[in-house]
Formats: structure tokens, sequence, C-alpha cells
């Protein structure tokens, strides 16, 4: 008589489920990663160069230093494509755990993303008319307040795909309290975070004079979340050792 194959199939079926959810876990956390060295030099440490209150201000230092925020823009160019990636890879993620939830999620991340492009485009208007002799019928004044429109348009774009990514952390922070891919406290974290980002759109909104706290705040909220999510499935992947049952 022949020898039995080794082993179950619908085990070794298990096993190579949990294996790819794994590895599509460690790509996201690695991705997310990413972003925690982008998103500081694109959103705050080229902002804090380059844009000032004062319009005149805002394109001299830009004009001073054009390569400085051409980098920036490239910077957001690459946050885009890896929030884009993300969205893909969390709905996979997260998908068996309820498909409504981890769609609606990843739609918020990709609006987000949008968003972030349409402020890409603003930034090139800006570049077009600081470097580029856009404009150029205009007197200085002129100049230097559209200059200051669209910076302006950028910073308050920054705040609508706050709220988009808020309401995503929302919405991720109850997939993995529900799941069983991490431990819940890591989806508390991520509904904490989304309280920062949702209460920072909104102050923008109602006063500009609260921005200073408000993202003093948000860094406080998010950073822990975010980095424990992250860090997490980079590091173990996921905690399953079989594949999550689809939803019913």
């Amino acid at each position: 008589m022949g020898r039995p194959p080794d082993g179950n199939p619908d085990s070794q079926l298990d096993d190579e489920s949990v294996e790819q959810q794994r590895r599509t876990a460690r790509i996201a956390g690695g991705l997310y990663l990413a972003l925690f060295v982008i998103a500081p030099f694109a959103y705050f440490y080229v902002p804090g160069e380059l844009f000032h209150d004062d319009a005149a201000t805002t394109y001299a230092q830009i004009s001073a230093d054009t390569g400085l925020f051409a980098a920036g823009m490239i910077a957001e160019t690459v946050i885009v494509g890896i929030e884009v990636a993300l969205a893909g890879l969390l709905w996979k993620l997260f998908r068996p755990v309820s498909e409504a939830l981890a769609l609606s999620s990843s739609l918020a991340r990709v609006g987000e993303a949008f968003i972030q492009t349409v402020n890409v485009l603003l930034a090139g208007a800006v570049l077009i008319v600081v470097d580029r002799g856009g404009l150029s019928g205009l007197t200085v004044d002129q100049r230097d307040e559209v200059v200051g429109f669209l910076v302006d348009t950028i910073g308050f774009g920054v705040m609508v795909w706050g709220l988009l990514f808020g309401l995503h952390l929302l919405l991720l922070g109850v997939l993995v309290r529900r799941s069983e891919l991490m431990p819940r406290w890591i989806g508390s974290l991520l509904l904490v975070a989304s309280v920062g980002y949702l209460a920072q759109s909104y102050a923008h909104i109602v006063d500009t004079d609260l921005d200073g706290f408000f993202e003093n705040l948000v860094v406080v909220l998010s950073v822990p979340g975010e980095l424990a999510f992250a860090g997490y499935l980079l590091v173990r992947g996921t905690r399953r050792n079989r594949p999550l049952p689809e939803e019913r």
C-alpha cells in the first residue's frame, strides 16, 4: 500500500492563508512606518520653513528655496502612492471582519489621498507663479496675494484630508477591536487617534487661532496608536494561527 500524504490538506491551506495574511500585514506595516519618515518632512518641516502669515514673506521664502518646496511636493506624491497602497492592503486584511466597514475605511483613506493630490496640484500652481514666470502681468502685491491664497488653500486642504483620515482611523479602530488579528488595545488607541484628527480639522474650520494647540494635540493622541498599529503589523504580522473566517 502506498503511504498517505503527510498532513491534512485543509490544515495546509489554512497555513498558506495565515502566511499570506501575515505577509500582507507586514507589507502594510512597512509602508505605514515609511509614512512616519516622509510625512513629517512634507507636512511639518517644509511648511515650517517656507510658509508664513505674511504673503510677501511666504513668496520670498519659496522663491529663495524652490528646491525645498519641490522636494516637499515630491514627498507628498510618494505619500499619495503609499496611502492608496495601504487602502488596498488594509481592505484585504480586514475584509473578513466586516466587508462594509473595511470598504468604508479604505474609501476614506483613498479620499484622503485624492485631497492630497489636489494639494500637490495647488503647490504646482505656486511653483509656476514663483519660479516659472506665471502671472507675470500682475503687480508684485497681486502676485504675493495669489501665492498667499494658494498656500492658505493648501493648508485648508490638509484639514479636509484630516477629516477623512480621522474617519478612516475611527473605522479601522473598530475593525481592529472586532478582529483577532492584534490586541484590542491597539484598536482603542486608533480610536483615540481618530479623535485627534477630527478635533484638529473641525477646530481649524471654527477658528484658525486654535491651530497651534490642536497641532500638538493630534501628535499626542495619534502617534501612540498609529505607531503601535504599524509596528505590530511589521514585526508580528498577525497573532492568529488560522485565517480569519469570512464575514457572514
